[in-house]
């Protein structure tokens, strides 16, 4: 393999989508042009790959396991650094944690888990990375850790001071520093990470279930508030229904079948609108004839996944854009403006903390730095026009230079 760094895939959707047999489905695929990892997360295997007989490579990723191994490294290096001392470090000392006492630490484990996805996917051994991911709000928060993180490690301990401290004995600020420089550098390379479309890219998973359509578009809303749009939307387990069924018979087995195929009718066309709105394909997968127990089950699922894996791909997911809206001087107006088709205008929120804006929409939080121009501005205005968020910014007279 060359070591160019792997396309990776990450499955989302709501729970009962079918985002395991999907993702399993398209390792499959994509395992016919070069090498592929699955990556399963959480704390037990699904048994749909537990048995290791798919076409692909696989590995889970337990986000207890990957804490408890980080910290030892950790904890060990710096007790190993203390060994010559005759004291103990007195005040705030994290490392005193043995590894197995950490049974959950939410962000950190976001961390670890996507930078082991991010080791795979660099390690120049594959082409293509599956990830199944967790269900919406754990997928969200999985994402947006890196990013937040490095926010708030630095609004609360500036890296500038971190390093400025006191040196020698492990102090309580030293043992603080120690364990938050490695978190601060490691959530700043996986937002980058996370941010490149080019290498990470969303495959959303609905299905044509009474309400499944409301709650993606709700959903992907969110997404494009992240900033996170999908590569591509799969409306997942239709029912294949041809002219021998009578779906006008009074029995109420027959009754319950046309209920659903109405149902996944309405959906084609909400997850149609959809994919108009922001530009991405709609997949469609029909429900397999038996239970899908293996691999080998999900490889034969019928649906074009080519169009996923060698399609061409999608206009990029809309940036800010900063405008000048006119004046001169003091009198000057900038436009910042962002494009969010699907959101809901009534859920939208602005703040600002020093030179970034906090944008909340379809309940996420999305925290940008603002242009050099705008961080000598102060905000004026808002409005949400034909599906664009737009904030006016006027000079600051303190701050603004003078002519």
């Amino acid at each position: 393999m060359s070591g160019d760094a792997a396309r990776v895939l990450l499955v989302a959707g709501a729970g009962g989508t079918g985002r395991t047999t999907l993702a399993t489905a398209l390792a499959a695929r994509a395992a016919q042009s070069g090498r592929t990892l699955l990556v399963t997360l959480g704390r037990v295997v699904d048994p749909l790959v537990a048995d290791g007989s798919g076409a692909f490579d696989h590995v889970h990723l337990n986000p207890v396991e990957l804490l408890g191994q980080w910290w030892e490294t950790l904890s060990s290096t710096v007790r190993a650094g203390r060994s010559g001392e005759d004291e103990a470090p007195s005040g705030f000392d994290p490392f005193v944690l043995e590894a197995p006492e950490l049974t959950g630490l939410a962000d950190a484990e976001h961390l670890l888990t996507l930078r082991a996805i991010r080791g795979h996917a660099q390690s120049g051994e594959y082409r293509t990375v599956v990830v199944d991911g967790p269900a919406f709000d754990a997928m969200v928060s999985l994402l947006t850790a890196p990013s937040s993180m490095a926010a708030h490690l630095e609004r609360v301990w500036p890296r500038h001071v971190r390093l400025s401290g006191p040196t020698g004995r492990a102090t309580g600020s030293l043992a603080g520093l120690l364990l938050v420089e490695p978190l601060a550098g490691l959530a700043e390379q996986l937002a980058a990470f996370v941010g490149d479309r080019s290498r990470l890219e969303l495959v959303y998973a609905l299905t044509g279930d009474g309400g499944r359509p409301a709650r993606a578009r709700q959903e992907i809303a969110a997404l494009e508030v992240l900033g996170l749009r999908p590569a591509a939307l799969v409306l997942n387990r239709l029912l294949e229904v041809d002219d021998r069924f009578a779906l006008d018979l009074p029995h109420p087995a027959v009754q319950l079948v046309a209920a659903a195929v109405a149902s996944q009718d309405d959906a084609r066309e909400a997850a149609a609108d959809l994919g108009e709105a922001i530009a991405r394909p709609v997949l469609e997968v029909t429900e397999a004839e038996g239970p899908v127990r293996d691999a080998a089950d999900a490889a034969a699922l019928d649906w074009d996944a080519a169009r996923i894996l060698s399609g061409p791909a999608g206009p990029p997911a809309p940036v800010p854009e900063v405008r000048r809206s006119g004046g001169e001087g003091l009198d000057v107006r900038y436009e910042w403006a962002l494009e969010m088709p699907l959101v809901d205008p009534a859920t939208i929120g602005l703040g600002r903390v020093e030179e970034d804006l906090l944008v909340d929409a379809q309940g996420v939080r999305r925290r940008m730095r603002l242009p050099s121009v705008l961080r000598r501005c102060v905000v004026a205005g808002a409005t949400y026009t034909e599906g664009e968020l737009r904030v006016t910014f006027a000079p600051d007279p303190e701050v603004w230079p003078r002519a």
